[in-house]
């Protein structure tokens, strides 16, 4: 996953032509890694997997997003989940798991 490492890096390019800007003020990341849900945190919104499940299908479920994606599945659906969530971070992605009503 990708992080700036200036403030200027979060600014429009058009917007620091506009202006000028020339400066770089470095961004002092914290240099302990990145828990999973930190890292999902940093990712935004538009970047989610939603896993829409029917009550009592959520591991069937799990599994076939987990096969389309290619992602080898373990035997418990808590490890299937944090393999799915360690593989969508991985590639700037995180899961959302949403029951039908």
């Amino acid at each position: 996953m990708w992080r700036p490492s200036t403030l200027e890096e979060l600014i429009p390019a058009d917007v620091r032509e506009r202006w000028a800007l020339t400066t770089s003020t470095p961004i002092l990341w914290s240099t302990k890694p990145l828990s999973l849900e930190d890292a999902e945190r940093e990712i935004a919104d538009s970047n989610t997997i939603e896993v829409v499940y029917r009550e009592g299908k959520q591991d069937n479920r799990i599994r076939e997003v987990m096969k389309g994606l290619k992602i080898p599945t373990v035997h418990k659906m808590d490890g299937n989940i944090q393999k799915l969530r360690s593989w969508a971070v991985t590639n700037g992605k995180k899961v959302r798991l949403v029951q039908e009503r």
